[in-house]
């Protein structure tokens, strides 16, 4: 079936295909795309085997096109706030620089040879420890020319983490961007395996000298470049099968795991969203690149845009908008104002934030304006009910342009994926924006596109069908009571199970080192992976559901599932999706105790809110101290109740105490993953204190 003849927002009765002569013992059928005919497609239209080609491809096609584009640092401010602290600004050109796919493949060539001139062997590891930049994904193609295997490291991870992965895979080559130089520096002395370090800017002299009185030769990507674009070395071609990514999951427990991809698993990947895109999205739309490309959710996106000849441009969270907390006003804009971008990929965490701050606006409005606020919020919700998008005309250019303006004022679409998106936030995010707005869902291990919604369905709370290079079957968890007879209950009437993801996409396994394996990835290895009549499959530990129209709904996560007194399941994830409505909170997290008769939640305040409260209250005090301060804790908590009973959880769901927590969980303080998932094990031992007292 060739997308490109159908309507983009084309619409189906039932999304799915269920396979019902697949049925094995204790696996439920195989679900599969309506339009995939039953088979997987594993390279895009464009033939490409491997990741390398995929540029090649377009490059021949598109060369003269842009590629990748990125705004100069005009000068870095360092400015007082009001308690004395010097916080940093960053001037930008309020311009995008661009290079068109031939420059861009000729830089990455030019930086391979470079690199093999200086040692860099093929099939050998090459660690990329950055942020977000054009120079990141330079980096990943000159070491895919020579059959490098990337790894990936979160900027977040810490000294600690960048350590571990580095010595576990033993890599002799690692690129590095200014800001996080200083921390490769402090563990180089445990890193014995380093030999190289490429720096994405000039390096500090002190540093650098630092670095080769230690016996590492460091210098330059531009240098290697200059060097490389010298050179006549033959590069070397990979193979579909072999690895191209070790990518380092940030984990919400434990220490971090290396998921092996190939070449062949992130092609898959492309030609799947490949066949969703095609008719809505091409060569003359642009991407805005910003969150991390060491999470996969953003690499395989980067690979998808340029494998069908978008162009893309750089940004960062802290300056994605003319609110940007980094951005210097006003002299810079947003990185979305002036890019203008037609798509965009957003974590569902980025969204709510979006909400909160748009929210927080209209409650600032008189009468008239919350009201007029208010009838294009209930005209764009009308509209999403009958599959189309954003309010009426007339309200849209009154009501809600200003922020469509913050995201550049061009977008025909967004992508949501790494956490649930919950039905209120989707529906408000299409109607403000102007966008159809869909989720998305996979995994490190399952390359990332897995499921991901048809433009032209607007249901809510689902994720919707496999990609056309993945099939998607529940196994059943007895222990959670989830089932695929659950389908012949009528009070559920809906086949149940935990999440199984199957085809070409589906990684290799863990990085098990040869010289100190990790038992329990060996186990991990074994138990996690599953061959079914041929088809690879991955164990997701996500639990869903399939809906009447054949689409695929996450219901829960083995993990975060809290069992009461009387046997009932307390899913976490779906209170604290109705807790995030909540006007006072920003970050929430459920826990239930182990032989508690009651759920808690840990919640991180919208601190205008909760000084707006308190001053309604006429109390005084420190941010710290009004969230400790009983009336405003018994407000918050009331509101969290009618939140909940407002969005028909049942009384056992609803949290019955609450603790507020002042400082905001972030990736930096290790409270939350790069991809902004919850770490519950570090939270709860971080507040043990006060979890006890709520259960005192």
């Amino acid at each position: 079936m060739d997308p490109s003849t159908l309507d983009p927002m084309r619409q189906y009765e039932k999304w799915g295909d269920l396979d019902l002569d697949s049925v094995k013992d204790g696996f439920g059928p195989c679900l599969w795309n309506v339009e995939a005919q039953r088979k997987f497609k594993e390279k895009p239209s464009n033939g490409a085997e491997t990741i390398l080609q995929v540029l090649q491809k377009t490059k021949d096609k598109l060369g003269d096109q842009q590629g990748v584009g990125w705004r100069n640092v005009v000068k870095v401010h360092q400015i007082e706030d009001g308690s004395g602290a010097k916080r940093e600004k960053i001037e930008l050109e309020n311009k995008y620089n661009w290079m068109s796919y031939s420059e861009l493949f000729i830089r990455t060539e030019s930086l391979a040879k470079g690199m093999a001139a200086l040692g860099v062997e093929p099939e050998s590891r090459v660690v990329i420890y950055a942020e977000t930049q054009r120079d990141w994904m330079v980096s990943a193609y000159a070491a895919w020319h020579l059959n490098c295997k990337v790894v990936t490291i979160y900027a977040t991870l810490g000294e600690e983490g960048a350590s571990y992965g580095i010595n576990e895979t033993e890599a002799s080559t690692v690129v590095v961007d200014a800001k996080l130089l200083k921390v490769l520096s402090k563990i180089l002395p445990k890193c014995k395996s380093i030999k190289r370090v490429f720096t994405m800017t000039e390096c500090d002299a002190t540093v650098a000298k630092q670095m080769q009185d230690a016996g590492v030769h460091v210098e330059t990507l531009e240098e290697c470049v200059t060097r490389g674009s010298k050179e006549s070395c033959q590069l070397q071609t990979a193979k579909s099968s072999d690895i191209a990514i070790i990518m380092y999951t940030s984990g919400t427990t434990g220490a971090p795991k290396g998921v092996l991809l190939t070449h062949a698993n992130v092609v898959a990947v492309v030609a799947g969203v490949e066949h969703y895109f095609t008719g809505k999205f091409g060569p003359g739309d642009v991407y805005l690149a910003y969150l991390p490309l060491a999470h996969i959710f953003e690499m395989a996106a980067q690979v998808c845009m340029m494998s069908m000849g978008l162009a893309i441009g750089y940004g960062t969270p802290h300056t994605l908008t003319d609110n940007g907390v980094k951005l210097k006003r006003p002299e810079s804009s947003g990185d979305a104002p002036v890019l203008q971008p037609t798509i965009m990929v957003f974590a569902p965490a980025v969204l709510d934030k979006v909400y909160q701050a748009v929210t927080a606006k209209r409650n600032g409005l008189g009468y008239v304006g919350q009201t007029l606020f208010d009838w294009g919020l209930s005209s764009g919700y009308r509209h999403f009910e009958r599959g189309q998008v954003g309010a009426n005309f007339v309200l849209d250019a009154l009501v809600f342009k200003k922020v469509q303006n913050l995201m550049g004022g061009r977008l025909k679409g967004i992508a949501t994926g790494s956490a649930p998106l919950s039905p209120d936030i989707q529906k408000f995010i299409q109607t403000v924006l102007n966008a159809p707005t869909r989720q998305g869902y996979g995994l490190t291990e399952t390359c990332a596109g897995s499921c991901v919604q048809f433009w032209g369905d607007s249901s809510t709370g689902a994720v919707g069908v496999p990609t056309v290079c993945t099939t998607i079957r529940l196994a059943d968890w007895p222990e959670g009571n989830y089932m695929n007879s659950d389908l012949e209950k009528p009070e559920i009437g809906m086949r149940r199970g935990e999440v199984l993801i199957g085809g070409p996409s589906v990684s290799q396994g863990y990085f098990i080192s040869e010289t100190a394996p990790n038992e329990e990835l060996v186990k991990k290895n074994k138990e996690d992976w599953v061959d079914i009549d041929g088809v690879r499959f991955f164990r997701t530990g996500d639990i869903g559901q399939i809906k009447p129209d054949n689409t695929l709904q996450i219901i829960d996560r083995k993990k975060d599932l809290w069992k009461g007194p009387n046997g009932e399941y307390v899913a976490l994830t779906k209170v604290e999706a109705v807790l995030k409505l909540c006007e006072y909170v920003d970050m929430p997290m459920c826990y239930g105790k182990t032989g508690g008769s009651y759920t808690i939640g840990l919640l991180c305040p919208q601190k205008p809110a909760i000084e707006k409260l308190a001053s309604e209250l006429q109390l005084s005090g420190t941010f710290d101290e009004l969230c400790k301060n009983e009336k405003v804790v018994d407000k918050v908590l009331t509101a969290c109740k009618a939140k909940c009973k407002e969005s028909k959880l049942l009384d056992f769901e609803t949290p019955q105490r609450i603790a507020l927590i002042s400082e905001l969980w972030t990736p930096e303080n290790d409270m939350l993953t790069a991809a902004m998932k919850l770490k519950r094990p570090l939270i709860a031992e971080k507040h043990k204190e006060e979890i006890q007292k709520l259960y005192a």
